[in-house]
C-alpha cells in the first residue's frame, strides 16, 4: 500500500470517530463500535475461512470456469440476504396490516430467480466454450 494512502486513512479515522460520536452520542456510538468489532472478528475468524475454503474447493472441482458458478451464487446469496425477511415470512402480519398484501410466493420467486441466474450462466458458459472450439 502506498504511504500517502495509509497516512490519509490514519488522519481521517479520528475525524470519522468524532463525527460518529457527535451524531449518535456516546452510548449509541459505543454500541456500534462494539458491534463493528464483533463483526470484524466473526468475519475474519469464522466466515472468511468458510467461504475461502468453499471457493478453493469449487476451483478444484470446476477449474478455470469457477466464475460461471461464483457469480450467480453470489447474486443469489445477495438476494437472499436482502429479502430474507420476506422469504422467511417474518413480520407478515405487520406487512399485511400496512399494505394489505401477503408474503406468498417470495421464496418461490427467489428460487426461480436463482435458477434463472444459474441457467443464464450455463448458457453463457456453453456459448463461450463453443466459440473457442
Amino acid at each position: 500500500m502506498r504511504p500517502l494512502l495509509v497516512l490519509s486513512h490514519l488522519a481521517l479515522l479520528p475525524l470519522c470517530a468524532w463525527a460518529l460520536l457527535e451524531i449518535l452520542g456516546g452510548r449509541s456510538a459505543q454500541r456500534i463500535a462494539i458491534w463493528l468489532v464483533a463483526c470484524v472478528i466473526v468475519h475474519d475468524l469464522v466466515v472468511m475461512p468458510l467461504y475461502s475454503g468453499a471457493d478453493r474447493g469449487l476451483r478444484r472441482l470446476v477449474g478455470r470456469s469457477v466464475n460461471y458458478v461464483r457469480v450467480p451464487a453470489a447474486l443469489s446469496l445477495l438476494m437472499l440476504v436482502v429479502f430474507w425477511g420476506t422469504i422467511a415470512e417474518a413480520g407478515e402480519p405487520a406487512y399485511r396490516a400496512t399494505g394489505g398484501l401477503t408474503y406468498d410466493g417470495y421464496a418461490t420467486r427467489w428460487l426461480l430467480a436463482t435458477a434463472a441466474l444459474f441457467a443464464g450462466s450455463a448458457v453463457l458458459y456453453l456459448a463461450r466454450r463453443g466459440s473457442r472450439s
